[in-house]
């Protein structure tokens, strides 16, 4: 089952109670008593694929100049440390304040600029940390057979994805003119681009669908699935890029300061955690 299919799954048991016969809600079961409550888990960060593209113009030459070129690729899978502080509101309401740190997605890709060969590999970290505060909505208690017993919830948030990108490299070891302006150096070294550095803040947006396993008295066991818009990530705009080449058996740097270049950064993720009420 992939994540999107398990999103359903869930939103399956939430809002549709009775309609699975091996389901059944526990109508007798205690309401979840008012109070606080944390939570402190892991998840698995799945982010979409990426293009950097020129952005604002803030009086600077332009990386790419025309809107059909860019660098495509995917940031790769990551782990965020995810550490929550609620309270129950009411029997099937909760808010929380939640904080998340990944260290790092490695970004892999391929520019396309004319005459730089087919592949133009294109590589960049990046970090980032994320704040938001969610609500949730508890569903009816389900029990699956006569042991297991699920709690599914839905739930939304807003806040801020603070980020930062580094080593933001463009490769071409293969142009259509080998003898050429990107011709390799006398012991085969590649030319590049390096470009500036970024960080920033960016407007988030996440929805989530989950069960929760009672595990103890007032511990269960959170698992959801989240999908999270954190806006869009740039590098410095006004920042440096450094154009390596060589020439005539000679290597030859130039620095230019360039807009931003930026990308979307959204993500799927499955969240475990365990949450432990006060």
């Amino acid at each position: 089952m992939n994540m999107t299919a398990g999103a359903l799954f869930a939103a399956l048991l939430v809002l549709a109670p009775g309609t699975t016969p091996w389901l059944r809600a526990v109508h007798a079961q205690t309401p979840a008593q008012r109070g606080p409550y944390v939570s402190i888990g892991l998840a698995a960060l799945a982010p979409r694929g990426a293009r950097f593209t020129d952005g604002a113009d803030e009086g600077h030459v332009y990386l790419y100049g025309r809107p059909e070129l860019f660098t495509s690729g995917d940031f790769g899978a990551g782990l965020l440390s995810h550490v929550a502080a609620g309270y129950r509101l009411a029997p099937r309401l909760r808010f929380q304040v939640e904080f998340g740190v990944a260290r790092q997605f490695e970004f892999r890709g391929t520019a396309n600029y004319a005459r730089a060969g087919a592949v133009q590999p294109s590589t960049v970290d990046l970090r980032t940390r994320q704040l938001l505060a969610a609500g949730f909505y508890d569903a009816a208690v389900w029990r699956i057979g006569r042991g297991l017993q699920i709690e599914p919830y839905l739930g939304a948030g807003i806040g801020f994805t603070d980020y930062r990108l580094d080593n933001f490299l463009q490769r071409f070891p293969d142009p259509d003119d080998a003898a050429g302006y990107l011709r390799r150096g006398p012991a085969g070294e590649v030319p590049f681009t390096g470009l500036p550095p970024g960080s920033g803040r960016s407007a988030t947006g996440m929805v989530a669908a989950g069960v929760a396993v009672p595990v103890a008295d007032r511990v269960r066991f959170d698992v959801a699935y989240r999908y999270t818009d954190a806006g869009s990530v740039s590098t410095a705009a006004g920042g440096d890029i450094l154009i390596v080449r060589y020439h005539r058996g000679s290597r030859s740097e130039v620095e230019v300061p360039v807009n931003e270049t930026t990308a979307d950064f959204r993500t799927h993720a499955v969240l475990a955690a365990l949450r432990v009420d006060f």
